[in-house]
């Protein structure tokens, strides 16, 4: 081949691999996820204890924390690391839910991460079939939005009464508060 045909045999190539790369597969949002704090969990890790975990769920496991924090090099912030954040696992036939969340203990309190956690539902056979990352809304199905959305419409609040309590306003603050912002002499 000669030199000149070069950058055209380059840019066939190169050309191809964006071509044929796979999509990334469809997320399933009809999967509800569990409230994983409806229950105690147990915690792993005491000492003297054995426990046990098989090989599917620590499969789903690493899936998830892998996806959520790409293992980098050794030079990473403490929120960064996997070993700094805390795991919640539920299986429910062959989907394993993962919830990870950040832990407030591991990096000495030096800064307080919000949203910062996912949840996971993997399949047995290692695929992520959902993932939600904190802050964002869990969106329902096509199917089941409709339904949702007629049972949830409720009762109508007449404009006037948005932003109103009906408590009593505390006394030691300013009045200005609640005059609808007309400063006070002092």
């Amino acid at each position: 081949m000669r030199l000149r045909n070069l950058p055209l045999v380059l840019t066939v190539v190169l050309s191809s691999c964006a071509l044929f790369q796979k999509p990334a597969p469809q997320e399933d949002t009809s999967i509800r996820f569990p409230n994983f704090h409806e229950h105690f969990a147990t915690t792993l890790g005491e000492q003297g204890k054995p426990y046990e975990l098989d090989g599917v769920t620590l499969r789903a496991l690493t899936i998830a924390a892998n996806d959520f924090i790409p293992p980098k090099g050794r030079d990473r912030q403490c929120w960064e690391k996997q070993e700094s954040h805390r795991y919640r696992v539920i299986r429910q036939g062959d989907i394993i839910f993962v919830r990870i969340s950040t832990d407030q203990a591991a990096c000495d309190h030096k800064v307080l991460v919000l949203d910062a956690g996912a949840m996971y539902a993997i399949s047995a056979e290692g695929r992520i079939l959902r993932r939600l990352f904190d802050g964002e809304p869990e969106n329902l199905s096509p199917a089941s939005h409709d339904a949702g959305e007629q049972e949830s419409q409720g009762i109508p609040v007449p404009d006037s009464q948005v932003g109103t309590t009906s408590a009593e306003t505390a006394p030691d603050l300013p009045a200005s508060w609640f005059d609808g912002g007309t400063p006070d002499a002092g």
